[in-house]
């Protein structure tokens, strides 16, 4: 019984899929400091598990858990510890896991 848990729990982790949402983030004046707040910011939150940041295009791309967070939730956590205007540019994409892509197409359905 133990182990059958176990395996659930484990198998449960490796279907689960990442979801990604794009913020367009204004008012970054530089490159370098600007761009380690938001990721400081976006880093020390539960659920977020990576972020990358783009002075360039002025915008970040957030993997989440949505089980523990939502985009709403994470541009009003960025838009009160920052000063810049943080908006949401795309509606979150969850991307299939390749194992679950696996088995989608193993059985074939």
């Amino acid at each position: 019984m133990k182990y059958s848990i176990t395996l659930f729990v484990l198998l449960t982790f490796l279907v689960a899929g990442e979801t990604t949402t794009n913020l367009k983030v204004k008012g970054m004046a530089c490159q370098y400091s600007c761009v380690n707040k938001v990721k400081s910011v976006l880093n020390d939150v539960d659920g977020i598990e990576s972020c990358n940041v783009n002075f360039e295009t002025s915008t970040a791309t957030v993997s989440y858990d949505d089980a523990r967070i939502t985009p709403a939730e994470i541009k009003k956590i960025l838009s009160e510890k920052t000063d810049f205007d943080i908006s949401l540019e795309n509606e979150p994409e969850k991307k299939e896991s390749s194992i679950k892509s696996f088995f989608r197409k193993f059985f074939n359905s």
